[in-house]
């Protein structure tokens, strides 16, 4: 394993992280990684070399990755994604353009990149400006959120090689991938030696290569077979509303395509139905809203109030933190729809 590693951007706290990691990597030192925080406390993670490489070898192996290869690494060095594609580096020796994170990574870019891994807003941009740039990309991943049935479709169209990833901080970035272009695939597909089963409907990781323990999420989840599953939602984020179970994420992918603002939905307390369906949009004005029963949303299923936030609180990959978004939204700033 040798380092193949150049700095696009000059920049001394990038080298500095980088240089640590590899400090780090050469003396066998433990890597600490914390979590996002978009479903709670942030929290600080430990694993060894051994685990990283292991984590790296799985990868390598599901996505084809060679030693020939040029991969841009364009996200935080301090997040799981940004430190797993150096170890990637290191373990298949390929060479890695390394950049300050932003949200067009491509727009002066113009050598032919063989892999790249993004966050959602980062491809939705590149789509928009940075399109010839991403043409020569042969190969791009996508983690840290949902990928919308508009950029997905827009990917499709430009006969693009995408993958979206499933992982978190304690599976070391991901351990299953589903292509979404050119074709789009239901179900993610487990790395190499990764198992999936569920408890009470949560997706539940068999992972032995990186720890003995089972990884017990809050992802629901259909399990199609035991390497392979249909990713739902989140159960924390589930709204119970007259005993209709409903899953954000689910309405949320139904009412992508009517609007161009980002919104969440979630959930307030009711005498009535216990919990109401509410919609949380990024902005000042209310975008024109369809008409939720002609699109087709169960009784259930349509809001019933919003609200409108000039700018979402969002971890450093771009999630939406949805909890701390609304946590000084008071009674009175909800209005009917």
């Amino acid at each position: 394993m040798r380092e193949k590693w150049f700095f696009i951007d000059s920049d001394a706290t990038l080298q500095s992280q980088a240089s640590l990691f590899l400090e780090k990597w050469n003396n066998n030192s433990p890597f600490q990684i914390k979590s996002s925080g978009t479903t709670g406390e942030p929290q600080l993670h430990t694993f060894d070399k051994n685990q990283l490489i292991q984590s790296a070898q799985a990868s390598i192996a599901a996505l084809g990755i060679d030693s020939q290869i040029r991969a841009l690494l364009c996200l935080p060095l301090s997040s799981v994604g940004g430190l797993m594609l150096m170890a990637r580096s290191l373990v298949g020796d390929f060479e890695l353009l390394i950049q300050l994170p932003k949200s067009r990574p491509l727009q002066y870019q113009q050598e032919k990149i063989d892999f790249i891994a993004m966050v959602p807003t980062q491809l939705q941009q590149s789509l928009k400006f940075d399109i010839n740039q991403l043409r020569n990309c042969s190969k791009i991943l996508v983690g840290g959120g949902q990928l919308s049935p508009e950029i997905i479709a827009a990917c499709q169209a430009e006969n693009l090689q995408v993958w979206q990833s499933y992982g978190m901080t304690e599976t070391l970035s991901h351990v299953a991938l589903r292509k979404v272009s050119p074709t789009e695939d239901r179900n993610f597909k487990g790395l190499p030696g990764i198992q999936f089963s569920s408890q009470n409907g949560c997706l539940v990781i068999s992972y032995p290569a990186l720890q003995e323990q089972q990884i017990i999420t809050k992802d629901i989840v259909n399990i199609e077979q035991t390497n392979c599953f249909q990713w739902l939602g989140r159960a924390d984020n589930a709204i119970n509303s007259g005993g209709f179970k409903i899953i954000p994420e689910l309405l949320e992918n139904k009412l992508q395509k009517y609007f161009k603002e980002s919104f969440y939905i979630t959930a307030l307390p009711d005498p009535k139905w216990g919990e109401i369906v509410v919609i949380v949009f990024e902005g000042t004005k209310l975008p024109v809203l369809p008409d939720f029963e002609q699109i087709g949303l169960k009784k259930e299923e349509i809001p019933k109030k919003y609200v409108l936030i000039p700018v979402f609180d969002r971890t450093e990959t771009q999630k939406i933190k949805r909890k701390e978004t609304i946590q000084f939204i008071l009674n009175e700033d909800w209005r009917s729809l």
